[in-house]
């Protein structure tokens, strides 16, 4: 568990926690502070431009950031890139969503690359988002800090095995296999 600024029986009550909201488009920003309110979050800071989005980071804390793809940019200027590995930030192993309107696989992989946490499809539901925050402030992830990437762990949390019965492990039984019979009017010779 990595220590924090935040406390864990905070955990259930999200209105002493501040989200930064980075996003280009006014009705996503809308709908992300809907959201948030339902959930409970009272401190949302909302800024358009990546860069100064950064600048924050380096002066504020924040609990998570919610980044819409519109402002996501790609490859070395993604803001995921940056807010991982800028110098001088408070913390850089705070959660980073992105949010995106119907993410394929490719979407998902390129965003866990550049450093993002968790990606978040639009449309959004409060129990959906109620669930990434208490997973990424409870149980974050572990960070991997390498030549080539910086976030958190790529792999998925691991299952425990299954614990019932086998149901694919079959007994083999003889079965008797006929000849097909062809009427004799149907052979052709």
């Amino acid at each position: 568990m990595r220590a924090g600024w935040w406390c864990m029986n905070d955990l259930e009550n999200f209105s002493a926690h501040r989200l930064l909201i980075v996003g280009g488009k006014a009705h996503v920003v809308q709908t992300l502070r809907q959201v948030l309110g339902i959930v409970g979050v009272k401190h949302i800071q909302v800024v358009a431009d990546p860069a100064a989005a950064v600048e924050l980071l380096r002066t504020q804390k924040f609990a998570a950031v919610l980044c819409d793809e519109s402002a996501a940019g790609s490859g070395p200027r993604a803001f995921g890139y940056a807010a991982r590995r800028t110098s001088g930030l408070l913390n850089p192993l705070l959660p980073i969503f992105l949010v995106c309107a119907g993410p394929r696989q490719c979407d998902v992989e390129a965003a866990r690359d550049l450093g993002y946490s968790d990606v978040l499809a639009r449309p959004l539901s409060a129990g959906t988002i109620l669930r990434k925050l208490k997973l990424a402030l409870g149980k974050p992830r572990p960070f991997i800090a390498s030549t080539d990437f910086f976030g958190p762990d790529r792999r998925a949390l691991s299952r425990d095995g299954f614990g019932g019965p086998d149901r694919r492990t079959r007994k083999a039984r003889q079965v008797k296999v006929g000849a097909p019979v062809v009427p004799d009017d149907e052979v052709l010779i």
